[in-house]
């Protein structure tokens, strides 16, 4: 069913959703890995996170991240002013702040975004920049968040290596 899966996240009510960049589309499995549906979204979906409501979170090929209802109906885009997406790649949501990470590779950051009013996501923090140094980041490419110990957690791909935050974005360690 996949051409090159990219990222994944769970969904409401089990399974996952992934996002297929190649294909332009998000595929939606059950807990027993049986394709639920399939979703055309034309602005290549590359990172993906599922809200607590339902609503889906689409970082897209386009420079936006999008915010989606169930059916991938379009409700809005994340509004990254006054910091401007370069390559926006992963996406994480902390179920326990409601706060949306975005990892952004081209910029070599972190963003977080918050819901300021219904429907509408600005930006809030941000950290990192270009280098090897800690909590610097060369091509990160994937985030987590860990709510429970409030831990932050992006892949440093071309420094090989993990690195970790808190939430508003002190360095921790590495791995």
């Amino acid at each position: 069913d996949l051409a090159t899966p990219a990222r994944l996240a769970p969904r409401a009510g089990g399974g996952v959703y992934v996002t297929d960049p190649p294909t332009n589309q998000v595929i939606e499995y059950d807990g027993s890995g049986a394709v639920v549906a399939s979703y055309n979204v034309p602005e290549v979906p590359v990172g993906i996170a599922v809200h607590t409501d339902g609503r889906v979170f689409l970082s897209r090929g386009d420079g936006e991240i999008g915010v989606y209802d169930a059916a991938f109906t379009l409700l809005g885009v994340v509004d990254p002013s006054p910091m401007t997406l370069s390559r926006p790649n992963d996406l994480a949501f902390d179920a326990v702040t409601g706060d949306l990470y975005a990892v952004d590779s081209g910029a070599h950051q972190v963003l977080v975004f918050v819901e300021s009013a219904p429907g509408t996501w600005t930006f809030d923090r941000a950290w990192g920049a270009e280098g090897s140094g800690m909590g610097e980041f060369v091509s990160p490419e994937a985030i987590t968040v860990d709510p429970t110990l409030g831990r932050v957690l992006v892949t440093d791909v071309d420094n090989f290596r993990v690195q970790v935050f808190d939430t508003t974005g002190l360095f921790l360690f590495k791995f």
